[in-house]
């Protein structure tokens, strides 16, 4: 080990990140697969397939990659030899409950303005399904 280690700020704050990069990329792969399937080869199973293999053979790469990028920051490292972390200055706290509301917010914004449209779309297609069956 080269004599430093990561505080919790920069674990929470690579973590997180992490998140948010798999929830849209999982999320982007699945609508991709899903609007580029035959409406013949549309079933749970084929899907389910699809995702789990774009989700785990692109998200190793990614990590990967994720994890040297993170390597090269210097932000929340501290020489163990220290035994503690220097304290944050108030602008830094400033700065961090900034930060951390915004993500908060975006989460929550995403959250409520994706899911009307998920509603409308499932309404959409219900009724274009019910339209299908009674013109047949």
């Amino acid at each position: 080990m080269n004599g430093y280690t990561e505080n919790r700020r920069r674990t929470v704050v690579k973590s997180l990140l992490w998140r948010f990069i798999g929830i849209f990329w999982t999320w982007g792969g699945a609508y991709v697969i899903i609007l580029a399937l035959p409406d013949s080869q549309k079933n749970a199973l084929t899907i389910a397939t699809l995702v789990t293999a774009w989700h785990h053979s692109t998200r190793l790469l990614m990590y990967y990659g994720y994890e040297r990028l993170w390597a090269k920051v210097s932000w929340g490292k501290f020489d163990e030899s220290c035994g503690q972390l220097p304290p944050l200055a108030l602008k830094q706290k400033i700065n961090w409950s900034v930060m951390t509301f915004a993500c908060v917010a975006i989460v929550f914004w995403l959250l409520f303005s994706v899911t009307p449209q998920i509603k409308n779309d499932q309404k959409r297609a219900i009724t274009e399904q019910v339209s299908r069956v009674s013109e047949k």
